[in-house]
């Protein structure tokens, strides 16, 4: 099992702001091709509306089919505000939730891929948290849209992506977990049935059974981030102060960003560094150096065992 955690670091200050009205290639994971006929998906960037400074954002699935409607302060990266939709490949709706500065806030509906309802939730801001959650579980359907709970109450099932199966259900009360959950990773080689004990959304205790290890064990935090030792300011000074510029990419005046991607092993060593989207093969070769050199992490737990947990992590070279 593998989990994964994105950490956006800039190493150097640089503006990649791009001119509005313009047509960019994405894989799934985010990451941006050149080519149409490498990408998932393709997102068209028009300038605002006259007296908004909000850039309307749409994506496309290969065939023209929607995928997003939107619109965002930046254009060269999604800076969302105001209603957000999202479209199945099928065009059938997948979300409508509302943002502010870049955060969900608000009402946000999710539907099943049949086009029925699944789920009401409300995001909150930072002093409306309650035990510091900001997600209420409102309402949850079945895919029937046979009524599950209402108003924060009743039972409630979370799938995982795309709806292969039910990730975890149990009851919520006032919009938060309330007692026993019980789930499953539905990871084949991995597998993993758990047992937790809510109280006010806040986890008490949890219980999990590794199938492939024949090995149950207790925590409560389902998943621990692994961390550079002293956080991840010291991970940055550390990155800051033994990166160096390539000579002869400085020569040519070569700048950019690269996409470094790591996985944290259990025992906190990095492994399989690579590098993607790089404007330069030796600005590639000095970061995977330095990722190399690396002090050991504190692993990451995910459901009461160290895990693999995999990072990735922007650097910027500018003169």
């Amino acid at each position: 099992m593998e989990l994964q955690f994105c950490f956006f670091l800039v190493i150097t200050s640089q503006s990649f702001a791009q001119t509005a009205n313009q047509t960019f290639f994405f894989k799934n994971n985010g990451r941006q091709v050149n080519r149409l006929d490498s990408a998932d998906f393709v997102r068209v960037v028009l300038p605002p509306d006259s007296g908004s400074k909000l850039f309307n954002i749409t994506e496309y699935y290969k065939d023209k089919t929607r995928k997003l409607v939107g619109k965002s302060w930046a254009a060269d990266k999604m800076q969302f505000d105001g209603q957000v939709q999202s479209f199945y490949p099928s065009g059938k709706k997948q979300e409508m939730s509302n943002y502010k500065n870049a955060r969900k806030l608000g009402d946000s509906y999710e539907y099943y891929p049949n086009g029925k309802l699944y789920v009401h939730k409300k995001y909150l801001a930072d002093d409306e948290r309650v035990n510091g959650i900001s997600e209420l579980m409102l309402d949850c359907r079945d895919s029937t849209g046979a009524m599950l709970a209402t108003n924060g109450e009743g039972h409630y099932i979370a799938y995982s992506d795309k709806f292969s199966h039910v990730y975890d259900e149990g009851s919520i009360k006032n919009g938060l977990k309330e007692g026993e959950w019980k789930g499953d990773n539905g990871d084949k080689d991995h597998h993993i049935t758990f047992t937790e004990v809510y109280e006010n959304g806040k986890l008490e205790s949890g219980k999990a059974l590794h199938l492939y290890e024949d090995k149950t064990y207790t925590y409560t935090e389902r998943n621990i981030q692994p961390q550079y030792p002293g956080g991840l300011g010291e991970f940055g000074k550390y990155l800051g102060t033994n990166i160096r510029y390539p000579g002869v990419s400085s020569f040519t005046g070569t700048r950019g960003r690269l996409i470094a991607r790591f996985v944290i092993l259990p025992d906190g060593t990095l492994s399989e560094i690579t590098i993607a989207d790089s404007p330069d093969v030796l600005m590639s070769k000095e970061a995977v150096r330095v990722l190399n050199a690396s002090p050991k992490w504190v692993p990451g737990y995910a459901f009461g065992k160290a895990a693999r947990i995999s990072y990735t992590v922007p650097i910027n070279f500018t003169m």
